[in-house]
């Protein structure tokens, strides 16, 4: 990567490559069972659905002002401790959470962000990003 030709994103004159950020989120029944399951989480995670889905929002947007794209991707409580006792953990820290999921078995789905204003909110909720998360990420929760 010290080529002065490398470039976080850009073409080679055969292919057109992007480089992207994945985000986990944790949908509500999920965030609810990581923390309590692993409540030392709750530092990195937010305590609550509300504070978990603002700092998500926030990530994604700071992500996205720095050039990047974002591919968002849904925590699976499961999926996580199988993840952890692959990597011998048993009380999981940040670096676990920054480490999830390993990319080279995750099969689920990822999602671009932000969607469209209109479109269905990332975090399932089925209201309108709009009306949902966006206005968390800047800091209004009602």
């Amino acid at each position: 990567m010290s080529s002065p030709a490398w470039a976080p994103a850009g073409s080679d004159g055969r292919y057109q490559y992007e480089t992207a950020a994945l985000v986990v989120f944790w949908p509500q029944a999920q965030h609810e069972a990581v923390i309590v399951r692993w409540p030392q989480l709750v530092e990195h995670l937010g305590a609550s659905w509300d504070e978990h889905r603002q700092r998500t929002e926030r990530d994604c947007a700071f992500i996205n002002r720095e050039g990047l794209a974002v591919n968002q991707m849904a925590g699976d409580t499961d999926d996580f401790a199988a993840f952890l006792a692959r990597r011998g953990a048993t009380r999981p820290d940040k670096d676990d959470l920054h480490a999830y999921p390993d990319l080279r078995d995750a099969t689920a789905e990822m999602v671009a962000w932000p969607p469209d204003r209109t479109a269905p909110c990332w975090c399932g909720s089925r209201r309108k990003y709009k009306q949902c998360c966006r206005p968390h990420g800047l800091g209004t929760l009602h």
